[in-house]
């Protein structure tokens, strides 16, 4: 039974109740209620059950609480103890909550007792946040970080993946180091109008990209955005931080530069001479050109001698996405895969496969004239050279979105397999100049 009367020593006493919204759905969420100074309090709990198996009592009856009858399923009579056991858990935060108000501790930090701080307090304890409205930044952002890698995305309902909580690391040790550097204070008061202009100044110093400078910003707004909800941060100048990220230059191989890749002959004795035979140079151009055909990630096409292969397609679990996608096999793929007796091998010498694609690139005669820029420490900077100098891991699957694309195959379809959630984004990826979408344009017209 779940008692929902918090009483403290006589000196505090308050009602809260678990009402459902949403009742009629499959299942409904469930939200705390309780008045305080006559105004009305309600804050999502974060649970959902389905109406059935709630039980709403009158307000002589000791609270609302999920059906723990043992005639349930077994499924089912864990799923609603769990629910039960939540929600003790939540009043338990009252009661802490309550301790504190008793003792004049909220008082002492100018705060009172009201519907506001006790909303600030509940909230930072449902987010498994310190429910204090002095704690540092850093503390506030590492606490944010680590519940980040146990979050679910609300779209994909897919956890977050390593590599966002990566970057939001990675975020914190630049602002700490810009702290550092101007022996400056980290704390709440430091994210003022004047503090991106301070800041960016520091990045570009530091010879940081136009486009990592504006991820800065993108991630360092949703931690202030948090730390506004509780009530931590109050100058709102952080909305107008700058996030826009500038398009970035790459290249990517057209189809005759794959079937130059994959025409070399490795037993040419000027090709074989340059070849350590212990670096098994020809595995790695294999599976570049496979992933130059299926739009694979490198963290992807590094193992796929684990995928499942039939005579048409290939079923793989993607490492980023967490997402199975099915790849048509090309005839190409189909070749590579034959040579392996019907198994990819496993990516050898990890270390040296960015240098073994370039001079396995250098040799097929990928070398025409190429210019890249980029934006790098508030300068444009500039790079001339041969194609096969510039090419990446990432190259590859660049590569299949923009020749695929180049065929006129629909974005949608592409994307199935690529796993961009925005046509936006996909078009910004891949390669495709100007003279090309109207060549696109005018094979639709003579067709």
């Amino acid at each position: 039974m779940i008692e929902n009367e918090v009483s403290i020593n006589g000196t505090f006493r308050m009602r809260i109740n678990f009402n459902l919204k949403g009742i009629g759905s499959q299942k409904s969420q469930i939200w705390l209620t309780t008045t305080i100074n006559k105004e009305r309090v309600r804050i999502y709990t974060g649970l959902l059950i389905e109406p059935e198996f709630w039980i709403k009592t009158t307000r002589k009856q000791a609270g609302e609480r999920a059906n723990e009858d043992s005639s349930l399923s077994r499924v089912q009579l864990n799923y609603n103890k769990g629910i039960n056991k939540e929600l003790k858990k939540i009043l338990g935060y009252c009661r802490l909550y309550g301790v504190e108000v008793s003792q004049n501790h909220l008082m002492n930090n100018e705060m009172e007792h009201n519907a506001k701080n006790f909303t600030n307090y509940i909230n930072c304890k449902l987010r498994g946040v310190e429910a204090t409205i002095r704690k540092k930044p850093a503390d506030f952002i590492n606490a944010y970080i680590v519940r980040k890698s146990q979050m679910v995305n609300r779209d994909t309902q897919r956890k977050i993946v390593n590599g966002t909580i990566y970057n939001h690391r990675n975020a914190l040790k630049r602002l700490q180091k810009f702290c550092a550097d101007k022996n400056i204070r980290l704390v709440w008061e430091l994210f003022n109008a004047q503090f991106e202009e301070r800041f960016t100044a520091w990045m570009m110093s530091k010879n940081y990209t136009a486009n990592t400078i504006a991820s800065q910003y993108s991630i360092m707004k949703v931690w202030l955005s948090e730390a506004e909800i509780e009530g931590l941060i109050t100058d709102k100048s952080f909305h107008r931080y700058t996030t826009k990220c500038h398009d970035v230059e790459n290249i990517y191989l057209t189809e005759e530069d794959i079937n130059k890749l994959y025409a070399i002959d490795f037993n040419d004795e000027v090709i074989k001479a340059q070849i350590d035979p212990r670096d098994h140079i020809e595995i790695t151009r294999d599976l570049f050109i496979v992933a130059c055909w299926t739009g694979l990630r490198y963290g992807d096409w590094k193992d796929l001698s684990e995928a499942n292969i039939n005579d048409n397609t290939m079923v793989v679990h993607t490492h980023k996405t967490d997402k199975t996608v099915i790849i048509p096999l090309h005839p190409m793929v189909k070749a590579i895969i034959t040579k392996y007796g019907g198994v990819l091998p496993k990516s050898v010498d990890k270390s040296k496969t960015l240098k073994h694609i370039r001079k396995c690139a250098e040799w097929a005669g990928i070398s025409e004239s190429v210019s890249l820029s980029r934006v790098k420490g508030g300068q444009t900077e500039t790079k001339n050279g041969e194609k096969h100098q510039f090419l990446m891991n990432h190259t590859a699957r660049r590569s299949f979105a923009t020749n695929m694309y180049l065929r006129g195959v629909p974005s949608i379809s592409i994307m199935a397999i690529t796993g961009h959630t925005t046509e936006a984004n996909f078009l910004k990826y891949i390669k495709v100049d100007k003279l090309q979408h109207a060549r696109i344009v005018a094979q639709a017209f003579a067709h």
